[in-house]
């Protein structure tokens, strides 16, 4: 029999949901697993909110939609869905089902160890910004919470060095052809993550590589083509 779903994919700001990085790695997720267990996806509900929040309202209609239809619930990672073990714990009691895409086989009693993990790593996050603040402020008294110190220059220039640095790098230029052909081989941007991984390839920072990050790269060298291609048709017209 069919297994139907509905997917929750979340992420935290707003400039996170225009960038597609997060959504884009999670909906990878989910979809493998769903095509893996031959199933089909309902519905998807995409927010952008803190995971602090159980009031969400997509996170309420997917649920609702869930229940209605008789479908699981599916997100990509648990803290997707919550930091809190407490709404995690009224989920599971509530009888409605869903699954992790990062960990299927997790029971009732793994959920809530991952689930107080989640929410404790949430604390320590408050209290290591709360401390930095305070820091900032005894170096620098009239320094005030909500103020950006760096000017749109200092940011771009920013922005441009980082871009260069992965640009010119080597394993990621490596990366990028092995990239083209597996694109080409219609393979999906977690299929060629697993394969770069495989392969033994590594990030400019040697860490593995993820679904967005072949994303991102592939995304980014393949805006810069077109680009010098338009800017090389723009100088033959001129001339």
């Amino acid at each position: 029999m069919e297994t139907k779903y509905v997917s929750y994919v979340r992420v935290s700001t707003k400039r996170q949901e225009i960038s597609g990085l997060g959504l884009e790695a999670q909906r990878q997720i989910i979809l493998n697993y769903i095509t893996h267990q031959n199933g089909r996806l309902l519905n998807e509900f995409v927010e952008s909110e803190s995971g602090r929040r159980d009031d969400r309202p997509e996170l309420i209609k997917a649920i609702s939609t869930s229940k209605n239809t008789d479908a699981t619930l599916i997100v990509a990672k648990l803290d997707r869905l919550s930091r809190s073990v407490s709404f995690i714990s009224q989920l599971m009691e509530s009888k409605v089902k869903f699954v992790c895409a990062d960990m299927p086989t997790a029971n009732e009693f793994t959920l809530h160890i991952f689930s107080a993990l989640a929410e404790q790593e949430r604390k320590y996050i408050s209290e290591r910004t709360k401390s930095a603040l305070r820091a900032k402020k005894l170096r620098e008294p009239d320094w005030k919470a909500g103020t950006n110190n760096l000017t749109d220059t200092g940011r771009k220039k920013a922005h441009h060095t980082n871009y260069m640095k992965a640009r010119t790098d080597t394993k990621v230029v490596h990366a990028y052809h092995y990239i083209q052909t597996l694109k080409r081989q219609g393979y999906t941007y977690q299929q060629i993550a697993d394969k770069l991984n495989m392969e033994h390839y590594r990030t400019r920072t040697n860490k593995l590589f993820r679904c967005n990050t072949v994303w991102y790269i592939w995304n980014r060298m393949e805006n810069e083509k077109d680009a010098h291609v338009h800017a090389n048709c723009d100088a033959f017209n001129n001339t």
